[in-house]
């Protein structure tokens, strides 16, 4: 019998974290896991995808983000279930999916990490609650090695780097004179402001100079007009939060993710595996996918000359930026790839329900 397994979101909106579950579960083999997903609050836009794929997801229906009351639901839906693994994702998914499981005496209580610095976005009284709950879950797995260094308080820990599907990503030729692209939320994180000044800067040697940004949140408006102020505003397209990012990526001739902080960074992992070059910044987990020189460049975080400099070396030297893509892709195929996270989950769920012994760790 397959291992039965309940992935607890707190939301299915187009995101990170939800795109990467909507990518690695239809890959499980369901001879070995049988997984479902359930979500706590919104609309859920990425149940259809999911469901399309044969995979059950249940509406929990929240009022609000932390609406206590789903609890009960839950517990009840993880014992008719006869769920052996409960794996949730993000902090409200965290704390209330631990309380049902707890519950019901789930066998196992697992939660993901997926980006550092996570409790900078919350009400501070969040950190203890959710630190107490982070030492009794049974384990704690992170998307990567900086994620997983705030995390070594956890019971158990594992790091299973996100992966990206190669053949949807497939590569395409860099294109000589598309735009620089960057698909991110619009939130302080990822630095767009960073790269506004730096493409400002670059407007009197690169006249012809284009700009992409994909994504959602709070700061839109606000680098909306800062890109009127900095004389960019016909330069510069705003596009909206979107599923499939391909046809974005496919016209980039760069990608650039200047985060002053980032857990892994899925969206340069997909970037490279289309075979475009990317620059990204010495922070946290970019440091693990991206070597400077060898896959792409890097450059220091939150410095607006460095960046226009290395945006600036790969236009001016399009066989460099080629070499760096085609490098990248072979790197994410070796390394990043969403089957090889696929039989890491399966391998992870199955030693979690005991079918399988050796202890879990640190590390891909």
């Amino acid at each position: 019998m397959p291992c039965r397994v309940l992935n607890l979101i707190t939301e299915l909106n187009i995101g990170g974290a939800e795109r990467l579950l909507v990518e690695v579960l239809p890959c499980l083999d369901r001879a070995k896991v049988e997984p479902q997903v359930a979500c706590l609050y919104g609309d859920a836009p990425l149940a259809a995808v999911l469901e399309k794929a044969g995979i059950r997801v249940h509406h929990l229906r929240s009022s609000r983000k932390f609406d206590p009351r789903p609890v009960w639901r839950l517990a009840r839906l993880l014992e008719q279930e006869r769920i052996e693994v409960l794996h949730t994702h993000l902090i409200q998914a965290d704390v209330l999916g631990y309380w049902a499981g707890r519950l019901v005496r789930t066998p196992a209580i697992v939660s993901t990490k997926h980006n550092v610095r996570y409790y900078d976005r919350h009400d501070r009284w969040l950190r203890p609650v959710a630190r107490w709950v982070e030492r009794r879950v049974d384990a704690v797995v992170a998307v990567s090695n900086a994620v997983a260094a705030e995390y070594r308080h956890a019971r158990r820990l594992e790091v299973i780097h996100n992966g990206v599907d190669c053949k949807k990503y497939a590569p395409l030729p860099v294109p000589g004179s598309g735009p620089v692209v960057c698909v991110a939320n619009f939130t302080m994180q990822k630095g767009h402001r960073i790269l506004l000044e730096a493409i400002a800067r670059l407007v009197p040697e690169f006249p012809g100079l284009q700009l992409e940004l994909a994504g959602g949140g709070p700061l839109r408006d606000d680098l909306q007009a800062r890109a009127e102020r900095l004389g960019l505003a016909k330069r510069i397209v705003f596009l909206s939060t979107m599923q499939d990012v391909r046809s974005v990526l496919m016209r980039a001739s760069i990608f650039v993710l200047p985060a002053l902080w980032e857990g892994l960074g899925l969206a340069a992992l997909e970037a490279m595996a289309m075979g475009r070059p990317v620059i990204v910044t010495d922070v946290d987990g970019l440091r693990e996918i991206v070597t400077h020189g060898r896959d792409g460049l890097v450059v220091q975080s939150g410095n607006v000359e460095a960046l226009a400099e290395a945006i600036a070396r790969l236009l001016r030297d399009r066989e460099l930026a080629q070499r760096l893509a085609d490098a990248a892709r072979a790197h994410v195929v070796e390394n990043f790839g969403l089957d090889g996270m696929a039989r890491r989950l399966e391998n992870f769920y199955e030693s979690l329900a005991g079918r399988k012994s050796g202890a879990l760790s640190v590390g891909r």
